[in-house]
């Protein structure tokens, strides 16, 4: 009796069983896999957006601290020179923060009123900088926020528009996994956009490319 106890014991699968064994982790794979990568996604554009709509607020406190435009600006680059307008940057490149003390948009030295006493203009700071995003994403503005934003001393900013963070280039509808929005105001604030109808598009956005 035991002998035969330890032998059943010991049996393995049959071809039947391990079949139906695969089979099941298939359906759960294949259920269980897009809904991580979707959740992935989400956490993802959610980032993305929670990091821009940080440094624009951050650039707004700093222009009021200082008293002086601060600029939030497409593109990675932050040497002298530096342009808001280049047709090559995008905010998917990444961006920076920086001071805007003759309001031209760009990184110049010996623009900003003498902080030290020295008889000599200061250069404008770069105040901080975000890394690119990752590969097949993309950072979007419409409206007057296509290239950059700027503060003023009274931390207001003529920039009406929304930035969008997608995954790939299209928004899906049905899809809520893929992209989210910052919608910036001229007293100033900004915000995360929602997708109050559940469409998988956040409210203030139409396209990935607006």
């Amino acid at each position: 009796m035991r002998h035969n106890l330890a032998h059943a014991l010991q049996r393995g699968l049959t071809l039947i069983e391990l079949l139906v064994t695969m089979s099941i982790a298939v359906i759960l794979l294949t259920i269980g896999v897009p809904s991580f990568i979707d959740m992935m996604a989400t956490n993802t554009a959610a980032s993305y957006a929670n990091d821009l709509l940080a440094d624009i607020n951050y650039a707004r406190s700093e222009a009021i601290t200082r008293g002086q435009r601060v600029v939030v600006c497409k593109g990675a680059a932050t040497a002298v020179g530096t342009d808001c307008a280049d047709a090559n940057a995008k905010w998917e490149d990444g961006w920076k923060v920086f001071e805007d003390c003759n309001g031209d948009q760009k990184i110049s030295n010996a623009t900003c009123p003498d902080r030290y006493g020295d008889g000599a203009l200061d250069n404008e700071t770069v105040l901080r900088v975000h890394a690119a995003l990752a590969s097949g994403w993309t950072l979007r503005g419409n409206g007057q926020v296509v290239s950059q934003i700027t503060f003023t001393p009274d931390g207001r900013t003529g920039n009406n528009g929304t930035l969008v963070a997608c995954k790939g280039e299209t928004l899906n509808s049905g899809n809520q996994t893929r992209s989210s929005a910052v919608v910036i105001l001229g007293t100033g604030r900004a915000r995360v956009s929602p997708d109050n109808n559940n469409d998988g598009i956040p409210d203030d956005a139409n396209s990935c490319n607006l």
